[in-house]
């Protein structure tokens, strides 16, 4: 077994784990509500459990898109995800939130990754069309919505479907990346099935027209989103699908896509010191 593998599996998942714990952040902003540190880090744990066992457990797509990790040693992230679930679990039995919930993504992603039988009929969620973006989209949108939950009715299903939409995209985003093995592989992915650039301006369209909708909204005062967080997600979004639906190999793909939501919170406090600043000094 590579030792190099291993360690490229145990941090595979990494950017993508902190990126939810992010992502929960600004969850409750948009939600109103006193952001809570030890939810987020329930996030990053949940996260990276649920994609560590995806990416430990072999699919003949994977052994194509990630022959880096082909040799890994899969004790090592057995264990790990094991350790992460556990504390998930341990730190919302401490917040007085249903433990359970800290299995609903890992028990989807485990869905996902290796499908199921139903008598002699079995679904492989990998393969459907658009389907497994929806699944991932929908998986990780309900987690949120129960972590941040209670809210304001409106709020709540404002925030499942803004937090559904990006997730649909950056997995479609993603599948551009990997269009080479899913298509060697029989996976007829959107990025496979309509080609890069109908894929961009599918992408480009589903962003832009949820945006205009949520900024209208609350231009007439009829939701309480943040002006900047709509956005900045709006351009950023734009950016990162103009950039990497693609195919192209490039380090910065998740880092900028997954990133989005850190770069957020660092330009959205940015903006607000320059804004105290402003008011007093005027």
């Amino acid at each position: 077994m590579g030792l190099k593998a291993t360690i490229n599996l145990l941090n595979a998942s990494t950017v993508v784990a902190i990126s939810g714990g992010f992502r929960i952040y600004i969850a409750f902003l948009l939600a109103g509500k006193n952001t809570d540190i030890t939810i987020s880090l329930v996030m990053i744990l949940m996260v990276y459990s649920t994609y560590t066992m995806d990416r430990t457990i072999n699919c003949k797509e994977d052994e194509i898109n990630r022959e880096e990790e082909s040799n890994a040693n899969k004790c090592y992230p057995f264990l790990l995800v094991c350790m992460c679930l556990l504390s998930s679990i341990l730190i919302l039995i401490q917040a007085r939130i249903l433990p359970l919930i800290a299995f609903f993504p890992f028990v989807m992603g485990f869905m996902y990754t290796k499908g199921f039988k139903i008598g002699d009929y079995s679904i492989k969620l990998k393969r459907g069309l658009g389907f497994k973006n929806f699944f991932v989209a929908f998986t990780w949108a309900f987690t949120i919505i129960f972590l941040v939950y209670p809210a304001e009715s409106l709020s709540l299903v404002l925030i499942f479907i803004f937090f559904f939409i990006k997730s649909f995209i950056n997995t479609v985003v993603f599948d551009c990346r990997d269009i080479k093995g899913d298509s060697q592989a029989g996976l007829t992915t959107i990025p496979v099935y309509l080609g890069e650039s109908k894929t961009k301006l599918l992408l480009q369209l589903i962003q832009s027209s949820f945006h205009i909708c949520l900024i209208a909204l609350a231009i007439f005062d009829l939701i309480r989103f943040e002006m900047f967080i709509l956005l900045y997600s709006w351009i950023g979004g734009m950016i990162y699908i103009s950039l990497y639906a693609n195919s192209k190999k490039t380090m910065f793909r998740s880092i900028v896509v997954h990133g989005e939501w850190a770069h957020m919170l660092i330009f959205r406090s940015l903006a607000i010191q320059l804004s105290s600043n402003a008011f007093h000094s005027s």
